[in-house]
């Protein structure tokens, strides 16, 4: 697998289990209430692939115009297709996705190249991801 496409890769993979999941839960528990996809919860995905990527192919390089596309393809499609929104919030989560997943990814690198000093700086990726989770709820909660 080319390492440029990986990240795009894992993040359609983390989405597509998640929806998978509530829609399994939707099914055999009706009364369950499901998270809302909002933006730290598409923070909190994104994270996810980030940091297996990251464990993954640490020295792989990402097309930052790639991004985008396929995180709006991601968010768009696939809550559309687990019925988890309309067709009218699907494109607005696809921009919102978009936004969220490019500025995140941009945020997480930018962390991990001044963090990453070598095989001492194992678990940093986890930390950086976890701050980055803390700022995006800190984030939702002065927007929202």
């Amino acid at each position: 697998m080319n390492k440029t496409y990986r990240l795009n890769t894992l993040l359609a993979a983390v989405v597509a289990v998640t929806l998978l999941a509530c829609v399994v839960l939707r099914a055999f528990c009706p009364t369950l209430i499901l998270p809302k996809i909002d933006i730290p919860f598409i923070v909190l995905l994104t994270l996810i692939a980030l940091v297996a990527d990251h464990y993954l192919s640490a020295d792989a390089k990402r097309c930052y115009i790639c991004i985008p596309v396929f995180s709006a393809l991601t968010f768009g499609l696939l809550p559309l297709a687990a019925f988890m929104v309309s067709a009218a919030d699907a494109l607005v989560l696809a921009v919102v996705g978009a936004v969220t997943v490019t500025v995140t990814t941009l945020l997480f690198t930018q962390i991990q190249e001044r963090l990453s000093s070598g095989p001492a700086a194992k678990a940093s990726a986890l930390f950086s991801a976890v701050s980055l989770y803390m700022a995006a709820q800190c984030l939702a909660g002065i927007i929202l």
